[in-house]
C-alpha cells in the first residue's frame, strides 16, 4: 500500500467544485484508490452525475454562502478547494474565485483542518518571459479577469498563511488537457471544428501542460506531505511542448490537416484589433437601429430584407430563429495582415494571450519534485493518446468504427 493510501484511508474529505473537470477526477481517486471518505460541496444537482455513482456524501450548497461552506467543511481533516467561477458574469466570476476562497479558509480555520488544498494556476505569474520560471518569480496580473481573480485568491490564502498559520498548500497547475477537459481539450477541438485557430510565430513558443491524473497525483501528494504547508507548487509535465505540437496532436484526432494558420505577433495583434473595432462599429449600427423605430421599421421593409427574412425562416429551427431574431454575432474580419487567413472564420486571441503563446517559458518542477516527490507519469505523447481514446469515446471526433470507440477497462480507469 503506497504513502497515500495509507495517509488518506477512513479520512474525511472535502472537496469544492467536485462536479468539475479536476474535482470529479480528484473524487474518483479519493474514493475508489485512496479510500478516503470523501464529501462534495454541490452547487448544481444536475452536474453531479460523474460523481453520483460513487460511495461519496454530497452536500449541497454554494461557496458563496458561509453557512453552507462551513457546514460542508465540518469534521473534514482536509480540505481540497477546486471551485473556481465560470459565469460569463465577471463579477460574480471574480467572487466565486476570490470570497469563495475566503469561505472556505475561515471554514477550515473553525473546522481546525489539517490541510487545505488550493488549486491556483500558472497565470498568477502574468505573461511570462523566456526561460525558466520556477515559484520565486513575481506574481502579477495577466488581465483578465480569471487569472487576477486567482491571483487575488491564492494572495488571500498566503495571508491565511502567514497571519493565522494555516495549513494551506497552493497547486499552481499549467494547462490541464485529458478526459472531460474544457478548455484545453473539448473547447479545443470545437475551435477547430468551426474555424482555424492561430499558432504566433509559428507555434513555436512553448505550451506548458499537465495530464490530468499526474495533477491529481500531484493533489493527494500535497495533502499528505509534512513538508508541503506553507508552500505553492508549481505542476506540469515533464517537459514542455510548442503550441504547433499541443494544437497539431488535436488536429490529427479530427483527421484534418487545415485548421491552423501562421501569423506573426504583430499580424495577430493587428488582426484582433481590426476585429474588436468592427464590432464595436456594428454594436453601434446595432444601439442606433433598436433606437431608432422608424428607421428599424423602413430597413425591415425593404425588398432585400424581406427576402433574407423569409429565407431564413424556412432555414432554421423556431430555436435558432428566435435568437438570430435577437442578437447579432460578430466574429470580426478574417483577412489578417499579407494576406495569410482564408475568409474562414478564425479564432482570435487577444494581446495578452498573443504575447503568452509567443513565449518560451519552460516552467520548473524542481520543488514538487523535491518536497512532494511528485513524478509526471504520462508524457505528453501518451496523455495525448488516452485523450484521443476519451474523446472518440464521447463522439468528440465524429463517427468511427464502433469497435474503436471503447475504451478498455485499464485505459477507464487510466483515462479517468
Amino acid at each position: 500500500m503506497s504513502l497515500t493510501n495509507l495517509a488518506l484511508s477512513g479520512k474525511h474529505v472535502l472537496v469544492t467544485g467536485g462536479t468539475g473537470f479536476i474535482g470529479s477526477r480528484l473524487i474518483e481517486r479519493l474514493a475508489i484508490e485512496e479510500n478516503a471518505k470523501a464529501r462534495v460541496l454541490v452547487h448544481h444537482p444536475a452536474n453531479a452525475a460523474r460523481v453520483a455513482r460513487l460511495p461519496i456524501e454530497m452536500i449541497g450548497g454554494d461557496v458563496l454562502n458561509p453557512a453552507d461552506v462551513e457546514r460542508a467543511a465540518d469534521g473534514c481533516e482536509i480540505i481540497f478547494h477546486c471551485a473556481y467561477g465560470t459565469s460569463q458574469d465577471e463579477t460574480i466570476q471574480r467572487r466565486v474565485n476570490v470570497e469563495g476562497t475566503k469561505n472556505i479558509l475561515d471554514a477550515g480555520l473553525r473546522a481546525k483542518a489539517k490541510r487545505i488544498v488550493h488549486f491556483s494556476t500558472l497565470l498568477v505569474y502574468g505573461v511570462t518571459a523566456d526561460g525558466d520560471l520556477d515559484e520565486t518569480a513575481c506574481r502579477k496580473p495577466f488581465g483578465n479577469t480569471y487569472s487576477d481573480s486567482k491571483l487575488d485568491a491564492e494572495r488571500l490564502a498566503l495571508d491565511y498563511i502567514r497571519r493565522h498559520q494555516l495549513p494551506v498548500v497552493i497547486l499552481q497547475p499549467t494547462a490541464v488537457y485529458g478526459p472531460f477537459a474544457l478548455q484545453w481539450t473539448v473547447r479545443v477541438l470545437e475551435r477547430m471544428k468551426t474555424g482555424r485557430l492561430i499558432l504566433v510565430n509559428g507555434g513555436d513558443g512553448l505550451r506548458n501542460a499537465v495530464y490530468i491524473d499526474d495533477l491529481v497525483s500531484a493533489a493527494v501528494l500535497a495533502a499528505v506531505k509534512k513538508e508541503a504547508p506553507g508552500e505553492a507548487f508549481l505542476i506540469s509535465g515533464d517537459s514542455p511542448v510548442t503550441w504547433r505540437e499541443f494544437y497539431r496532436s488535436y488536429e490529427q484526432m479530427l483527421g484534418l490537416s487545415d485548421r491552423l494558420v501562421n501569423l506573426s505577433a504583430s499580424e495577430a495583434k493587428a488582426l484582433y484589433l481590426r476585429a474588436k473595432k468592427v464590432k464595436s462599429i456594428l454594436s453601434e449600427v446595432r444601439a442606433l437601429v433598436h433606437e431608432l423605430p422608424d428607421l428599424r421599421r423602413r430597413l425591415l421593409s425593404t425588398r432585400e430584407v424581406a427576402f433574407m427574412t423569409k429565407s431564413a425562416r424556412r432555414l432554421f429551427s423556431n430555436r435558432v430563429w428566435s435568437r438570430l431574431k435577437s442578437q447579432i454575432s460578430v466574429y470580426g474580419p478574417t483577412a489578417a495582415p499579407a494576406d495569410v487567413i482564408s475568409q474562414e472564420r478564425s479564432h482570435l486571441l487577444d494581446p495578452a494571450t498573443i504575447d503568452f503563446h509567443a513565449a518560451k517559458t519552460r516552467v520548473r518542477i524542481d520543488k514538487a519534485r523535491r518536497i512532494l516527490d511528485y513524478q509526471p507519469a504520462f508524457e505528453f505523447s501518451r496523455g495525448m493518446q488516452l485523450t484521443e481514446r476519451w474523446a472518440r469515446w464521447a463522439n468528440l471526433l465524429g463517427p468511427t468504427h464502433p469497435a474503436l470507440c471503447q475504451p478498455t477497462r485499464t485505459d477507464k480507469l487510466a483515462a479517468g
